[in-house]
């Protein structure tokens, strides 16, 4: 235990290093894969799909690539059986009743017989799309593909530990060195390199769509129309030729452009002490054992709907493909910073940039705003289990007075820098916390 605890030593100790001799902190960040949902056909697809093809990847992440990009979900079916299995179609309903109750409450039912009498309760539109990506995750093992994707194989199935020494800041040679003497401490050492940057894997399912504004804007101007004028029968003329007039104009303004549609499904890779023992002691000397598997899985995290609006101005210095590359990025941004704020798993770590005044590169991006609390965390030596972790070692927030910084998307567009009351260029979001919170230290929101 002596020998795996110095071993382990060495290897923090190379990590302190490598931070020492870079400009920029080096920490470990979680790791991200993100999976298009193909959509039908809409309005500027192409450029939409462009824009997808080019968002610039959440920096707060790791991009984590795997083989599977994207999914046509319209295209999976579901079986009564896989339906049972998931807990639907087993409670019949042979009281009308009930079948009321369940048509009250907005549940999808299926009848049984021909006079609607006997009936069994289907998934909702919301929970079928769950279910089918679900179905699309285990059927091309996507939690597997993430775990491959951290150890890339070889021709002969041999394991690579390369992108975990990357991202854990850990001595490649050392791990090399431990794994080969065939020992337990050389796969102990091995599994605190990968515990934390594993069980921090996630994916992403979103799914876009453009809906032109001018159907709907249309359809409110003719019912609004047809109410106003029969309403003012009788009126003098000129007060109803106003009053389509008003009409008339906010038709033109609400039709211009587009409605983007983001809905974005959030999983976490499943990684804990059990399955990383069973996967470096069973599998990784034994590729085959690994293939033919079932260990590994994704659990549900979250969902996020947003809505953006998309206008094209008379005079607009942007081209349309700017617009919707702008209003797709922010949609996005917005979507995962929401997702953070919900779920304490995928809220980001950022590193204390100053102390003098205590400064953090995250923003506008992220939603931050003045007064937002965040914990702070320094990498500390645990003797006991014999690897580092990250103590909680206090609180600040974000300064109501100073601005927060800017780090919005702008599609290449030339924008004014921007500055503090000193003039300054603004480059990172101020705090206000206790003197020992130090460059070095992590940074992460609390509720």
């Amino acid at each position: 235990m002596k020998k795996f605890t110095i071993i382990s030593l060495v290897v923090m100790l190379s990590v302190i290093n490598l931070i020492a001799q870079t400009d920029e902190f080096k920490y470990r960040r979680s790791s991200l894969a993100m999976i298009a949902i193909e959509s039908e056909s809409f309005p500027n697809k192409d450029a939409v799909m462009n824009s997808w093809n080019n968002y610039p990847f959440p920096d707060k992440y790791n991009k984590h690539d795997i083989d599977f990009k994207s999914t046509n979900i319209n295209a999976i079916n579901l079986s009564d059986e896989e339906l049972m299995n998931e807990g639907y179609l087993l409670d019949t309903l042979d009281d009308p009743f009930k079948i009321m109750k369940a048509v009250g409450s907005f549940k999808p039912v299926k009848y049984l017989n021909s006079d609607s009498s006997v009936a069994v309760v289907l998934p909702t539109k919301k929970q079928k799309y769950q279910l089918k990506l679900n179905k699309v995750i285990a059927e091309k093992d996507i939690a597997k593909q993430i775990v491959s994707s951290w150890f890339s194989q070889d021709a002969d199935g041999k394991f690579d530990i390369s992108l975990i020494s990357e991202r854990g800041f850990y001595n490649a040679s050392e791990l090399e060195a431990g794994i080969a003497q065939g020992s337990t401490k050389g796969l102990a050492m091995l599994g605190d390199a990968g515990i934390e940057l594993l069980k921090n894997s996630f994916v992403t399912f979103t799914k876009l769509e453009f809906i032109a504004n001018e159907p709907p804007a249309r359809y409110v101007r003719d019912i609004a129309m047809e109410t106003t004028l029969s309403s003012m029968k009788g009126s003098p003329q000129m007060l109803i030729d106003k009053a389509v007039k008003g009409i008339n104009k906010a038709y033109d303004k609400a039709k211009e452009g587009y409605s983007l549609w983001s809905k974005t499904w959030l999983y976490q890779l499943n990684w804990n002490d059990t399955i990383a023992t069973i996967f470096y002691n069973d599998m990784w000397s034994n590729p085959k054992a690994f293939e033919e598997s079932d260990l590994f899985s994704l659990k549900f995290i979250g969902v996020q709907y947003n809505q953006s609006l998309v206008t094209f101005k008379i005079g607009e210095t942007r081209t349309e493909e700017q617009i919707i590359n702008l209003t797709l990025v922010r949609n996005l941004d917005n979507a995962f910073a929401k997702l953070q704020k919900k779920n304490d798993v995928f809220k980001p770590a950022v590193p204390v940039a100053t102390s003098d005044p205590i400064t953090a590169k995250i923003g506008m991006k992220e939603s931050i705003e003045g007064g937002d609390n965040f914990q702070v965390l320094e990498m500390v030596w645990d003797d006991k289990a014999g690897k580092t972790t990250w103590k909680k070692v206090g609180t600040c927030k974000v300064d109501k007075k100073a601005p927060i910084w800017d780090n919005r998307y702008n599609a290449g567009d030339e924008v004014e820098v921007q500055k503090d009351k000193q003039g300054n260029p603004i480059i990172a979001t101020t705090f206000k916390g206790p003197k020992n919170i130090q460059p070095g230290m992590l940074l992460k929101q609390i509720k």
